[in-house]
């Protein structure tokens, strides 16, 4: 028992101590602004807590304890934290709350708590928010609500929300069916109603009876898990409001406008109708592509809407009178078609265009982007009276426009000028991925405002902005990415680089230039010289394999990225620079992901690295050392004496190397020139000699044979055939071309040396032979007189290593074949004794060293090529 206890007393002690751990790393207190103002905020994120921690300080504004691992809100959760004033409880498992959970809160104003496990039917019973009558802020979206299987109308816990009087934002969940009791009614203060990725299937006039008709702004946005069906008086009861976003939602274009009529002629702040018609609900009643006709814009027209966004809707064509036709224009400020498919047309559509725009003096974004009307077809010509026919193609943009996005548009069809007018305050523009015929110009004496431009994968020979019309350049950021400029920025010689520089020296004012993924591997060394007022330069995603010097001609950079170049270093002229900016102002220099090399060249860059003040991306980098091993540059720094240990070596051993070099070539020099003319009288001696022996001794055979009678065979049928009738050499044999009568010993030697070359067939006869001697000795003799060009010797059913002796006399001088019946090997071995006989050939076999006892006897140095049972490889 006592053992138990003890036991027991044990696993307490670890509980203790882990739950102590868990609360060890506190949650970071800090004085923070929000919508409430300055506030002590406690931010207790992705501290895996499994209930609200009990040890923070209890005079906090705000808790944050997004993504932990709560379950539960149990009563009294929060009661240490009687002044809160803000709760955010997002991403957890949060699937139950206790009646008392937020007792003791009486100041508390906002609570988030969506991103959960939280049935909004079953979890918010009627005491729950008793003690948050003063909230006006409850998030509780995207949780999960119990789903009915019928059709019937499924009704919120509406005495719950009964008693948050105060109000004024509520987001959460919308099931298929539902329906909001009379405990909404209580919500008098309520500004903002939103509903998001909900599982809505039907809205009828009846869903929102019961909330206030001073409610501001409704969003019903990402719910495209079913197409919603909508009965026409839905917003009957908002008839007050001003912002209706209803972005995403399968609702479709057709029945959004129509629920619009509540708002004929009345002033509304917000219209977001994008991505209504979704692909997979297209019906013939409600298709996915759509025109869009005069008599669905009948409500919409005669709203006063600031912002209107019709984006992604399919619209493919629009009727006169209809998409750019309005009661009151001048209330439109911001204006979005992004997404669609519709393109700016001739004749009347064209007319109501310009009369919108001359008329829609409000006006200050307009978004016409990812346009796909239609592509380009191979070997197709346009009409060309629609070409020349300009009349009805400029588009007058009006003066109070200050942000054009006209990118990614896909339309070949029509020309379209978009006229920028005298008075103009654009300031932004974005021409990026555009294939059109749309082009922008600017009327003549137009003092450009413009600040930020976007010209992203428009090469520069078909940029459609005729920059050089402005006669002010206020332009502030250009990005121009994805564009291939390396062929103008890097090319004196291209046509178009003295137009880029003529445009780049008049950014006197720009301050931000991103130039990412356009191939570059170098700058003109004055492209960037008039950019005084640069502070950031974006070049990564090129092919840099050092920094450019036009970039250390810029005093008043902070923020460098060379991300993704070819980097290997970086020099010591740029780290002074760097260290310079960073002193001046601060710099920040990008430089993850290039080819960093670490090895003696780059000790220098590896120390600045540890070293500068610089703000870099990483506190490391790869490099690669010279084995081709993959270290961090922080690895090579804490190792350098380890790794490069060999560097300052090398230099003394290069230095002493040459030192030594030079003193033993100039000793040469002199000891040549002292004995300059011995030297040249040698050298001819040897010379003529050479010519005299090489080219003027003319021989009677090419080849002598010596041989025994148990080869006569093989030379007669093998030998011969190859060596005389296919290859047109003369051979010497004794027993054919030895005259009778005459000495043998004299004309074997006068026979070896009208000879060019010597062959020797060694057989078991001939090695019990001894007439071969004399013959030895006489090839010898002409060997050493240089009177011979090859010896070869064929091995032929003996082995070598039962070569007779006397051979070995000669080995220096001898080339050998063994001899084998392999057709394979015997097509190499009558190639080389064909390239023997025909030149000199020592030294052209490579030697091959005889395996284990198949070693020559006195051999010194052989030229041996071996092949059978001796050898089976051939170099």
């Amino acid at each position: 028992m006592k053992k138990i206890d003890e036991d027991y007393r044990t696993l307490l002690t670890v509980l203790c101590v882990l739950l102590s751990f868990q609360y060890s790393m506190p949650c970071v207190i800090r004085m923070q602004n929000n919508s409430l103002g300055l506030m002590k905020f406690a931010d207790c994120k992705g501290h895996e807590y499994r209930n609200v921690p009990t040890n923070l300080t209890s005079d906090i504004d705000v808790i944050d304890l997004t993504h932990n691992n709560i379950t539960v809100l149990r009563n009294n959760s929060f009661s240490r934290y009687s002044i809160l004033k803000e709760i955010i409880i997002r991403f957890n498992k949060l699937d139950t709350i206790g009646i008392d959970a937020f007792a003791g809160l009486y100041k508390i104003q906002s609570i988030d708590m969506s991103d959960n496990s939280l049935d909004v039917f079953n979890v918010y019973t009627p005491d729950l928010f008793k003690h948050l009558t003063n909230v006006t802020h409850l998030d509780i979206r995207r949780n999960k609500p119990t789903i009915a299987t019928n059709t019937a109308p499924q009704h919120y816990p509406d005495k719950a929300f009964a008693v948050l009087t105060k109000i004024a934002f509520l987001a959460v969940d919308l099931i298929p069916y539902p329906y909001f009791g009379p405990g909404f009614k209580n919500l008098q203060s309520l500004k903002t109603l939103k509903f998001e990725n909900c599982y809505l299937k039907l809205l009828r006039n009846n869903t929102f009876a019961h909330f206030s008709s001073f409610l501001e702004e409704l969003v019903l946005s990402g719910c495209r898990r079913n197409f919603i069906q909508t009965e026409h008086g839905v917003l009957s009861k908002f008839e007050n409001l001003i912002k209706l976003n209803f972005a995403e939602s399968c609702v479709h274009l057709i029945q959004a406008l129509k629920l619009l009529y509540v708002y004929k002629n009345k002033k509304m702040e917000t219209l977001i109708l994008s991505s209504l018609n979704c692909v997979r609900f297209s019906t013939k009643q409600y298709p996915y592509v759509m025109t869009v006709s005069a008599e669905m814009m009948k409500y919409l027209k005669t709203i006063c809407v600031e912002s209107l966004d019709l984006s992604d809707n399919g619209i493919v064509d629009y009727e006169p009178n209809s998409l750019f036709s309005y009661d009151r224009p001048e209330c439109i400020t911001n204006m979005n078609f992004m997404g669609n498919r519709f393109s700016l047309k001739f004749g009347i559509q064209m007319n109501e265009l310009n009369s919108f725009f001359r008329n829609a003096v409000s006006l200050k974004t307009l978004v016409y982007s990812y346009i796909a009307v239609r592509y380009k077809l191979p070997d197709r010509s346009y009409d060309k009276d629609l070409q020349n026919d300009n009349a009805d193609n400029f588009i007058f943009l009006p003066n109070s426009l200050e942000k054009l996005l006209v990118n990614n548009i896909i339309s070949t069809d029509f020309v379209k000028v978009f006229v920028i007018q005298k008075e103009s305050n654009l300031r932004v523009l974005d021409l990026s991925y555009s294939l059109s015929s749309t082009s922008l110009i600017f009327q003549k004496g137009n003092i450009s405002k413009l600040e930020i431009l976007t010209l992203d994968g428009v090469i520069f020979v078909l940029t459609s902005m005729e920059m050089e019309q402005f006669q002010n350049f206020s332009l502030k950021k250009l990005i121009w990415r994805d564009a291939k400029l390396h062929y103008v920025v890097t090319n004196h010689n291209n046509k178009y680089a003295s137009s880029i520089k003529k445009l780049f020296s008049k950014f006197t004012s720009l301050e931000y230039l991103d130039l990412a993924n356009n191939e570059l591997f170098g700058l003109f060394d004055n492209l960037l010289v008039n950019m005084k007022n640069l502070t950031e330069l974006y070049l990564s995603k090129n092919l840099f394999e050092s920094i450019p010097v036009a970039i250390l001609k810029l005093n008043s950079i902070k923020v460098l990225n060379f991300q993704n170049n070819l980097l290997a270093t970086i020099d010591s002229n740029t780290r002074d620079w760097a260290d310079r900016m960073n002193k001046k102002h601060g710099l920040t220099l990008l430089l993850g992901n290039n080819a960093f090399e670490c090895n003696c060249n780059t000790l220098e860059f590896i120390k600045w690295l540890k070293q500068t003040k610089v703000k870099l991306d990483r506190e490391s980098y790869n490099c690669i050392i010279n084995n081709g091993t993959i270290i961090s540059t922080l690895e090579a720094y804490h190792k350098m004496d380890k790794l490069f240990f060999s560097c300052n070596s090398k230099l003394w051993l290069t230095i002493s190397s040459l030192v030594m070099a030079t003193c033993i070539t100039g000793t040469f020099l002199l000891i040549v020139y002292s004995k300059r003319w011995e030297i040249c009288v040698f050298l001819y001696q040897k010379f003529r000699n050479l010519i005299e022996t090489k080219f003027k001794k003319q021989y009677t055979y090419d080849l002598y044979v010596s041989y025994e009678t148990d080869s006569m065979y093989w030379i007669k049928t093998v030998l011969l055939p190859k060596v005389e009738d296919e290859w047109g050499l003369k051979v010497c044999l004794k027993d054919r071309d030895f005259l009778v009568g005459v000495s043998r010993f004299d004309i074997e030697a006068e026979s070896i040396q009208q000879s060019r070359h010597v062959m020797f067939i060694i057989t078991p006869s001939f090695k019990n032979s001894k007439d071969y001697l004399f013959e030895i000795e006489r090839v010898k003799y002409e060997k050493m007189m240089k009177n011979m060009a090859n010896i070869l010797v064929i091995v032929k059913d003996i082995s070598i290593s039962d070569i007779p002796i006397e051979l070995s006399y000669i080995w220096n001088n001898v080339s050998l074949v063994q001899w084998t019946e392999n057709s394979e090997k015997l097509d190499i071995i009558w190639q080389r004794m064909k390239i023997c006989l025909s030149t000199d050939c020592l030294g052209y076999f490579i030697s091959n060293t005889v395996n284990n006892n198949n070693t020559i006897p006195h051999a010194r140095k052989i030229n041996a090529v071996t092949y059978g049972s001796t050898s089976n490889q051939f170099e």
